[in-house]
């Protein structure tokens, strides 16, 4: 059976020229859904993103550099 691959916060703010900051800022803001899915290591849960998630995460940041979304930081 295949699982689907899933991506650090890391990967994502690679892959969208963004910072962990500004995709959890916007997680807060509920510009895009909060990640659920997490993977447990020690005391810590760490936000894993799907394929879906990482589009929509796109989306967004294309919304953005087009001017369509104006943030209040």
């Amino acid at each position: 059976m295949m699982t689907e691959e899933t991506y650090g916060i890391s990967s994502i703010c690679e892959l969208v020229n963004r910072s962990a900051a500004q995709i959890r800022w916007w997680e807060q803001q509920g510009f895009i859904p909060i990640i659920t899915d997490r993977i447990s290591a020690g005391k810590r849960a760490y936000r894993r993103y799907s394929a879906t998630d990482l589009e929509m995460i796109r989306t967004f940041v294309g919304y953005l550099d087009q001017g369509l979304v104006v943030l209040n930081m």
